[in-house]
């Protein structure tokens, strides 16, 4: 039985977390009381998330992954050692803390009047880099 590690993140917003996961290809369950994660045997494990991804999105022989808030208001990740292994790592983290900021920076542009133009990978020293382009209406 792989045990869970409980992962830091930046994440404090529900809506912009289920739009990451869901461009990601994931349908996360919600709770704000938390649901059971699971493990690969279907054995329902100790840890409690208030967002789901369930095994059979991830891998055959995965558990559940979850994201638990804490009492500052920020996701935690649960992820087992096992899928850490596999490639639920911290990259897959920061794919997921990615899209969380670009739908954060959407939401904030349209609030503030902005159109949404386009977006841009570019290659830079440190590595690929977003970039959102907007426009004033």
């Amino acid at each position: 039985m792989s045990k869970y590690e409980e992962l830091r993140t930046i994440l404090s917003d529900e809506r912009h977390l289920l739009d990451a996961l869901s461009d990601l290809g994931y349908s996360p369950e919600v709770s704000p009381a938390g649901l059971s994660l699971y493990g690969y045997l279907g054995d329902e494990r100790p840890e409690k998330a208030n967002i789901v991804i369930r095994r059979r999105q991830l891998n055959s022989a995965s558990n559940d992954i979850g994201f638990a808030r804490d009492a500052n208001g920020v996701y935690r990740a649960l992820i087992s050692e096992y899928d850490r292994g596999i490639g639920f790592d911290d990259a897959w983290l920061g794919r997921i803390a990615q899209t969380y900021k670009e739908r954060q920076t959407m939401a904030v542009a349209k609030a503030k009047g902005y159109r949404f133009v386009g977006r841009q990978v570019v290659e830079t020293q440190a590595g690929k880099k977003v970039q959102l382009h907007f426009a004033v209406r």
